[in-house]
């Protein structure tokens, strides 16, 4: 669920990111096609290379913020399935022996690991859950932990009693928990590819959203206000590029309406309000003015 809202703001980035850099195309077509306009103010045409130069820039990190990653992720995805399907077994003896043997303590451990709780918890999350049952499980059917153990456990290959009654009541193999220990072993190393490649994508995302914040300034400050001098002397070009400045201000109205109409900033906005401590406005206290008496009659 949390690598599907990932995905989904991520695309959500890119589709913004194309908008914005169509919307910069048109205006540096436009300023092109009567660069002899800049070129009447030199502060113009410094503005103009300015705004070449960044949209270049955006167009070098685009392809790369749109780099496909589906391939790790649904390595990921399915390596998470399979350490899900190793795991549901194991959960669910040591349940049964929690409940049967009434020990506490490990009922209380693992009575919430429910298949719809590991289905949806996070992958980091998922990780901890493993190497917590893959404790339990090794140390509450006798079997070797530490390396030393190991060691001995080869040279010494009989299961002891404790062992083979554990295996017999309940049905939890060695294998069983060697399993786990593999699968996790593959999850995390999928994982941490995938991670890699998300963490490379949201520095490219912050890169051109520094960018972008700089040729929006750009366009805003200066561009428009040097396009502004020459409305009576080429209403033509002014007109264009108005149209074109008055097609973006629609677009990014629209963007911000739509975030605004988002559930989710929505609810983030209501617990902001909840959260945050009315301030209360001081009392100030009205000076009472002591009615004056009337001037004594003089005698």
């Amino acid at each position: 669920m949390y690598s599907y809202l990932l995905n989904k703001r991520a695309m959500k980035k890119i589709k913004n990111y194309a908008e914005k850099l169509d919307s910069y195309a048109e205006i540096i077509s436009l300023l092109s096609n009567n660069n002899e306009i800049p070129k009447k103010i030199s502060r113009f045409q410094i503005a103009v290379e300015q705004l070449n130069s960044n949209q270049k820039n955006l167009m070098e990190l685009y392809p790369l913020l749109n780099k496909d990653i589906t391939s790790s992720e649904k390595v990921k995805n399915k390596r998470r399935v399979e350490l899900i399907e190793k795991h549901m077994p194991v959960i669910r003896i040591m349940q049964a022996f929690a409940f049967d043997k009434k020990k506490k303590n490990l009922q209380k451990q693992v009575e919430y690991l429910t298949s719809d709780y590991i289905q949806n918890c996070s992958d980091n999350e998922l990780i901890k859950i493993s190497k917590k049952i893959w404790l339990i499980a090794t140390k509450n059917a006798g079997y070797a932990t530490t390396y030393t153990d190991k060691i001995k456990s080869t040279l010494n290959p009989n299961e002891s009693k404790a062992n083979i009654k554990f295996k017999k009541e309940y049905g939890l193999k060695p294998e069983m928990i060697k399993n786990i220990e593999e699968s996790n072993i593959k999850f995390i190393e999928s994982l941490l590819i995938y991670k890699a490649e998300m963490k490379e994508k949201e520095k490219i995302a912050m890169k051109m959203k520094k960018i972008n914040k700089q040729t929006k300034n750009l366009v805003t400050n200066k561009i428009d206000r040097f396009v502004l001098l020459f409305e009576r002397e080429n209403p033509s070009f002014f007109n264009d590029y108005s149209a074109i400045r008055e097609k973006q201000k629609l677009t990014e109205l629209a963007e911000t309406t739509n975030q605004e109409a988002n559930p989710q900033n929505l609810s983030v906005a209501e617990k902001q309000v909840n959260t945050t401590e009315p301030k209360i406005k001081p009392k100030i206290r009205k000076k009472t003015v002591k009615p004056q008496s009337p001037n004594p009659e003089k005698k």
